[in-house]
């Protein structure tokens, strides 16, 4: 539905790598028949190639109507295609962004301007061999710091020998298992020069072709896991020859004699340059993660406009009615909404300059919107009733989404302890001001107080963390020792900051709607502040005791902050479908029956 206010909020949620230009593309790619929901797809190995099938017609269209430009590198086309892909089918989500930004994305990253990469551009583009990420192994956890796999230079044959030297070295669980799907993979590992480690660098490496794993390579597929349909596998290499075009070099050398140079100067920092690779993951995870998100709030808004219940009160009321359900509703879309913005505003037409500041902001963000994902997945799932966890309404796949991307895409704890370190650090940061709002001043309405908190705090948890280790380490504590007591602390500031950070994009969307006309944009901006400070005063009341015992908010704030919640959904309830359909949810790629006008009909086939 098309109310007085969408184009304002759609505007503002679209941000500009999201053009509305693209709508029409968006829908011809996705018309056809391969991206019809398939709840019951057969077996496994039919779900797998359900997946693959579904990325070259996605590639297919993408050449037909493209630039010629990597899509890694058109971020105009790249973002929204993700955005759909992880609406249609959340293992389609995995195969495009793997392909696209992990694997072409490698090899443009680390071999610009190589004449000698162009065949492999070629043939990724047209999906002659499908890409795939080998860096995470077995014994390591989530870490690539320290990988174990080795490729050895063989001077006299200009060539790499990769080499699995133990089983924790197992890349592990990268989705190569499909039978008949030709892959080419970006491997991470050790280069080893005259038995000399001289860092960790991507190599090209041909896993298999349609027949099976190429000579060298074992792939051992993994039992699927329903939660995402990936066909996981263990990979191991047993003297593969790698030519020396596959490595992918960026500006280290190596001679003719064996002689190795980087202009990095220690294998630490080429590791962190290597690894610079995963903020491409980050940034389509913050995308896909909106998406779902968006998807999940929308839907089950749209149901509960239409199920009706018997109640004991007031026989026949469509649920939306009754308060309870609007706090989850309401909430599912408050984060939802929250989640778009920072799409919009990280996922953004041109690519940021790589600075500490703008990595950090980034791998934040990811953690950010996948915690605000699952939770929108999961209170709109539940919200649904017993039609939420039908398969075919997509809750389940869009919540497994989110689970899947708490690790991958590096671990969201890891992420935020990163964070802590570089902010402690000082790294391209200063602490905020000390500019708590006075009693009697402070409006829980208002965008400025919410983002003036979330500063006080982040402030104060700063000097804590610092103060916390300066005491460890004049008490003799090792680095470790000193740390592993305050990771705790670490983790509660990283959020804190992060949060700011997402409330004063908040902030600056509701002034951006309040601008857009000047005569309906003051009220569409009220209604989209109201819907926001549902997400802004549920993380308040999750940190109520810190607030209260600080002196930042007294206790009838903290008491009153429940009714505030309950005045603010009755203020919304009229806008709530227009609201969720401001999201431009795809509803017939979603596919589910519960978000259709008849979805009895739809369930039983009678409609």
């Amino acid at each position: 539905m098309r109310g007085r206010f969408s184009q304002a909020w759609s505007d503002v949620l679209r941000g500009g790598a999201f053009p509305r230009e693209r709508q029409a593309f968006l829908e011809e790619v996705f018309s056809a028949d391969v991206f019809r929901p398939r709840p019951d797809s057969g077996g496994w190995d039919e779900r797998f190639a359900l997946t693959y099938e579904r990325l070259r017609q996605v590639n297919d269209r993408v050449r037909e109507g493209g630039s010629g430009v990597p899509l890694v590198q058109d971020r105009e086309r790249l973002f929204p295609l993700l955005a759909w892909s992880a609406v249609a089918d959340p293992a389609l989500f995995y195969a495009m962004f793997l392909h696209h930004c992990m694997t072409t994305g490698a090899v443009l990253e680390f071999g610009a301007g190589r004449d000698d990469l162009a065949d492999v551009l070629t043939e990724l583009a047209a999906t002659e061999r499908v890409g795939a990420l080998l860096m995470t192994e077995l014994g390591h956890g989530n870490s690539n710091a320290s990988v174990r796999t080795v490729a050895e230079y063989d001077a006299a044959r200009e060539e790499f020998v990769l080499r699995t030297p133990e089983p924790a070295a197992v890349k592990f669980p990268p989705a190569v298992a499909a039978e008949g799907v030709p892959r080419l993979a970006v491997v991470l590992a050790q280069l080893v020069v005259d038995g000399a480690e001289c860092g960790e660098f991507c190599f090209l490496v041909p896993l298999r072709d349609a027949d099976g794993p190429l000579p060298g390579v074992e792939v051992r597929p993994l039992a699927p896991t329903p939660v995402m349909p990936l066909d996981a596998a263990a990979v191991s290499f047993d003297g593969v020859r790698v030519p020396y075009r596959f490595w992918l070099r960026d500006n280290a050398v190596l001679t003719a004699d064996g002689g190795f140079t980087d202009p990095f100067g220690s294998p630490a920092i080429r590791a962190r340059r290597t690894l610079s690779l995963i903020r491409f993951a980050w940034e389509a995870a913050v995308v896909a993660l909106a998406a779902t998100a968006g998807a999940s709030a929308a839907v089950a808004v749209r149901h509960a406009h239409r199920r009706r219940t018997g109640g004991r009160f007031a026989a026949d009321q469509p649920v939306i009615r009754y308060r309870n359900q609007q706090r989850a509703l309401f909430g599912a879309l408050s984060g939802a909404y929250v989640a778009q913005l920072v799409a919009a505003a990280t996922a953004t037409a041109e690519a940021p300059a790589l600075t500490p500041r703008s990595v950090r902001t980034t791998f934040l963000m990811k953690v950010v919107t996948d915690r605000i994902a699952e939770r929108v997945s999961a209170r709109a799932r539940t919200a649904s009733g017993a039609l939420g966890f039908l398969s075919a309404n997509r809750f389940l796949d869009y919540q497994g989404l989110a689970h899947s991307l708490n690790a991958a895409a590096a671990d969201n704890q890891m992420l935020l302890l990163d964070g802590a370190q570089a902010l402690l650090a000082g790294t391209a940061y200063t602490p905020p001001a000390d500019e708590a709002p006075a009693a009697g001043s402070r409006d829980l309405l208002d965008p400025a107080t919410w983002e003036t908190l979330a500063a006080v705090r982040e402030r104060t948890l700063h000097q804590e963390l610092a103060d916390g280790l300066r005491k460890a380490t004049e008490g003799g504590l090792a680095p470790f020792d000193a740390w592993n007591g305050l990771y705790d602390l670490a983790e509660r500031l990283a959020e804190t900051h992060a949060a700011r950070l997402v409330l004063g994009t908040v902030r600056e969307a509701v002034r951006e709607v309040a601008e857009s006309d000047p005569v309906s944009g003051p009220e569409a901006a009220a209604v989209l502040r109201d819907l926001l400070a549902l997400h802004a005063l549920e993380q308040l009341a999750e940190h109520d005791g810190w607030y209260l015992a600080e002196g930042l908010l007294d206790a009838d704030e903290v008491r009153g902050v429940p009714a505030l919640l309950d005045r603010l959904c009755a203020r919304l309830e009229p806008h709530a479908e227009e609201l969720a359909d401001a999201l431009g949810v795809p509803y017939a790629l979603v596919g589910a029956p519960i978000a259709g006008e008849d979805y009895v009909g739809e369930l039983t086939g009678t409609a």
